[in-house]
């Protein structure tokens, strides 16, 4: 098993390490990832740490943008303001 660097690759990561990679990356808090794979805050803590290491990366944002979920650069456009209805 070759293990390299910035992949998304099963054989990178451990079943459980792409399962809280995944959760984190949709926005989920630690403490809600836990509780949803029955596991301790702190177990959430270490695969994340290991997943941002095998990934080389160092934020959750940049778990997102890896994942796919956000895009990779700000699109230079501005959003469309959201006017209030008037009675």
């Amino acid at each position: 098993m070759n293990k390299v660097r910035g992949s998304l690759n099963s054989e990178v990561l451990s079943v459980r390490e792409r399962e809280v990679m995944l959760l984190a990356a949709k926005g989920l808090a630690n403490k809600v990832i836990a509780r949803d794979l029955n596991v301790a805050e702190g177990t959430v803590k270490l695969h994340l740490h290991r997943v941002y290491q095998k990934l080389g990366i160092k934020s959750r944002f940049a778990l997102a943008v890896r994942v796919g979920n956000l895009p990779p650069k700000p699109t230079g456009k501005r959003p469309t303001p959201i006017r209030p209805l008037v009675k």
